[in-house]
């Protein structure tokens, strides 16, 4: 299947909102407590069973060393400048350190709400998306075609990064896992580089979150199973969820069946206040 994204990479907080916490962004994208009262006043706000944080695709690309501006409401956290000017530079990548910066604010947010009694979702993005603010694309996209062991060993830093950033999430007590790797969606990057580099760089993340993430739902980005699938590193089944009235409660009726990690796709988490006239969601299993 063909998945068309209608997601928005910033969050948009309402006035209302705003007014009722005396918060918003760029506050809220650095501060743990005034992060995680944001999330839950716009969960209240939505009716929705799910909490979400970050609210932007750059905490990880910033941890890493990228040079992020923060921006105001209406325009997101965007890069600066580039941390990196080549391929070459990259080889001093540095492993993924959680003690400092916005990383560590949205972990203690998560803690946060969680203690709260709130059901968490940590978004967490994918290897192309973070190095998308490290580096210029076009001279990351000049290392795959002249120096792909050099990329190979890159990505398995940031491989390494995500999935330990991912299960301190879990640790910190989010309920699901939200990943995706938008830069490195097959219609951005092309079936080659997917298929050779992207692909199997977000099928080892997943793999390694699953192998170590004890009970959590790890939803994939609707881009990332299909394409996964598409290129048969993953399969889809369909799961009933009798009883549950939007995506976001489907997917609460699963975790609370889970004694394992369970992996759902095949739509966007965004999506959680979705009726659903069907009450089926897509479980995915990857294939070795």
């Amino acid at each position: 299947m063909d998945f068309k994204c209608t997601g928005d990479e910033l969050e948009r907080i309402p006035e209302e909102v705003i007014r009722k916490t005396g918060i918003s962004l760029p506050g809220a994208h650095a501060n743990k407590n005034s992060m995680a009262t944001l999330a839950r006043e716009l969960r209240k706000h939505r009716g929705d069973v799910l909490v979400r944080v970050p609210f932007c695709l750059t905490v990880e690309a910033e941890a890493y060393g990228a040079h992020i501006k923060l921006g105001d409401a209406l325009n997101g956290p965007r890069v600066e400048s580039y941390r990196f000017a080549s391929i070459e530079e990259m080889s001093n990548l540095q492993s993924l350190e959680f003690a400092e910066g916005r990383i560590s604010e949205v972990l203690d947010a998560v803690g946060i709400l969680a203690e709260a009694g709130e059901k968490v979702v940590l978004s967490v993005e994918g290897p192309f998306t973070i190095l998308a603010s490290l580096i210029d694309p076009l001279n990351f996209y000049k290392g795959l075609r002249k120096d792909p062991q050099r990329i190979q060993e890159i990505l398995a830093v940031v491989e390494e990064g995500v999935i330990r950033y991912s299960l301190e999430g879990i640790k910190r007590g989010a309920s699901i896992i939200s990943y995706g790797d938008p830069v490195g969606a097959i219609g951005i990057v092309g079936p080659k580089v997917y298929r050779e580099y992207s692909g199997p760089s977000s099928w080892r993340i997943i793999k390694g979150i699953g192998e170590d993430g004890g009970k959590v739902l790890l939803h994939l980005c609707g881009k990332t199973s299909t394409a996964l699938e598409k290129i048969e590193m993953a399969r889809s089944y369909p799961i009933e969820t009798e009883g549950a009235m939007t995506y976001g409660q489907g997917l609460l009726v699963q975790l609370d069946k889970a004694t394992e990690p369970v992996m759902i796709g095949h739509r966007c988490i965004k999506g959680s206040l979705n009726k659903m006239a069907n009450p089926i969601i897509w479980g995915i299993e990857l294939i070795k």
